[in-house]
């Protein structure tokens, strides 16, 4: 099942959404006239005509043994505009972070082709790709994902272990990140000097220390790590 976007009239979208899932051939546009029923809210119900279907376009991306890479430039700088990857060989391809490139298949905005055996990679595949050099991606996904949603553009941090660079909702491009966001796992076992060495980081850069903690259920909460913290 693929999802796609379908237009439909506002006053509708209350009993639908903005998703509909079918099963549909890529780069297809399908106009399909339906009839099907909805419950309402005072229990009776209504038949909604003419629904129109249109394919997401996605970009084409391949995992090599160097990571995953987007070759078209158009689509490279695309992606790169909307703050994903790192752009490399006279900036005509895209390098995509692992959990950039789980958040854009999750949301149909590519197609990663395995190099090697031309294989679609759907995203528990890429997840199991990802895992053995990454024990914590899962994690470190959920935190990208839901930075994404709440409007964040989050860049890959720097040394040190700090996960992400983010960037204020509507600032990526023109100015500097304003958060350093540490990720952890609710119950793990975290060393409060490695936490003092990220702070004094985040003081001297002028950028304000997130602790994302992770619970079993995926829930986050983010804590911010003053310097009375490590006092």
């Amino acid at each position: 099942m693929n999802l796609m976007n379908f237009k439909l009239n506002r006053s509708l979208e209350k009993y639908v959404g903005t998703v509909f899932p079918v099963n549909i051939c890529r780069k297809i546009i399908i106009r399909l006239r339906i009839n099907f029923l909805i419950k309402i809210s005072d229990q009776t119900y209504s038949s909604i005509r003419r629904i129109e279907f249109v394919d997401m376009e996605l970009f084409n991306a391949v995992y090599t043994d160097k990571g995953i890479v987007v070759p078209a430039q158009s689509e490279a700088n695309s992606l790169y505009q909307d703050g994903y990857g790192s752009l490399l060989e006279d900036r005509r391809l895209l390098k995509l972070q692992p959990f950039e490139a789980l958040y854009l298949t999750e949301k149909m905005k590519i197609a990663v082709i395995d190099e090697e055996n031309k294989e679609k990679l759907v995203f528990q595949k890429l997840l199991w790709a990802f895992s053995p050099e990454d024990p914590m991606i899962w994690t470190r996904y959920i935190v990208y994902r839901d930075l994404r949603s709440r409007g964040f553009v989050a860049r890959k941090g720097p040394d040190l272990g700090v996960d992400f660079l983010v960037y204020e909702r509507g600032l990526y491009g023109k100015k500097a990140p304003r958060y350093l966001v540490y990720t952890v796992w609710e119950g793990s076992k975290e060393s409060v000097d490695h936490f003092s060495e990220i702070l004094s980081v985040a003081e001297k850069t002028d950028k304000i220390l997130r602790l994302a903690v992770v619970d079993r259920r995926g829930e986050i909460v983010y804590y911010t790590l003053e310097e009375a913290f490590r006092r």
